[in-house]
């Protein structure tokens, strides 16, 4: 029973591999995740995640083919992705950076593989909750493949998701406008299927709606963590720190440091400019 239970899991971890009739001209292309953290939530910026292109060689011989890291600057890769209300999801248009791996000959059967990133083909953000599908084909010596569509999950976490939410304070012009005009940013911890996360998100002001504007995904957690605390605001491009404690027998704790804006990491080149800015903001003393 156990080796039935063993080839199972094998053909179920391999069944994305194996004929589809999309497949034509002797080739298979297939796209898999290269670590995206699916479901992504609405507004999370996905240009840093990515997936796999593996090009098959489904004929008895051996064959030719293109460089895959080239196809995406040479009009070769075609990578599309459709929203849930099956329009094309808009992109930047921009094409930057490949991985370096060289096709070259293919035995019977044999495949190969590259990586790509979101951004190379412009996708920064998935907007609204939903099923997207991205969809890629390619131009070979026999004529054009494409690949099955791959699903991309996107949902907007429930209240009981919601384990920890911690609201950010703001600064800036910002301020000085109505409250209706003011958009607002949270510190959460967020249950995704049987993972947690810290997440950073921003929303609209009121005025606009009030509906997320920007998600990002800080790290993962090893559950609810204890004494989550959030020091800084919002708005101005300066750096909030969250710190933590991961279990209840541990006394140190865990921190981060990331841009209030972007969501990034922040940078000692960030903190520099931010401590010259201070600087020049403090008053000069009189000379008595």
């Amino acid at each position: 029973m156990g080796a039935i239970w063993l080839l199972l899991a094998v053909l179920n971890a391999n069944a994305w591999l194996l004929p589809s009739p999309a497949d034509k001209l002797g080739w298979g292309l297939r796209v898999s995740t290269l670590k995206l953290h699916q479901p992504f939530l609405a507004e999370e910026r996905v240009e840093f995640g990515g997936f796999e292109l593996v090009l098959i060689n489904q004929s008895k011989d051996m064959r030719q083919c293109i460089r895959l890291d080239a196809s995406s600057s040479t009009g070769y890769l075609g990578i599309s992705i459709v929203g849930p209300d099956g329009r094309y999801v808009d992109n930047m248009k921009i094409r930057n950076g490949s991985t370096f791996f060289e096709c070259g000959e293919l035995l019977a059967y044999q495949r190969a593989s590259s990586a790509y990133r979101f951004r190379q083909f412009g996708y920064y953000r998935l907007p609204e909750p939903g099923e997207y599908e991205l969809r890629a084909s390619l131009q070979t010596a026999e004529g054009k493949i494409v690949a099955p569509s791959f699903k991309i999950k996107v949902i907007e976490p429930v209240t009981d998701t919601i384990l920890v939410s911690r609201p950010v304070p703001l600064e800036g012009e910002q301020l000085k406008w109505p409250k209706e005009k003011q958009e607002r940013a949270v510190m959460q911890q967020i249950k995704v299927g049987n993972r947690t996360w810290l997440v950073y998100r921003q929303f609209q002001s009121p005025q606009l709606g009030g509906a997320v504007s920007a998600t990002f995904r800080i790290a993962e957690l090893p559950g609810k963590v204890l004494d989550m605390k959030v020091e800084g605001t919002f708005g101005d491009w300066n750096p909030l720190t969250i710190t933590y404690r991961e279990y209840s027998y541990t006394k140190f704790t865990t921190k981060h440091v990331i841009n209030s804006v972007n969501g990034k990491p922040w940078t000692a080149e960030e903190e520099k400019h931010r401590q010259e800015k201070l600087k020049k903001l403090t008053p000069v003393p009189e000379k008595k």
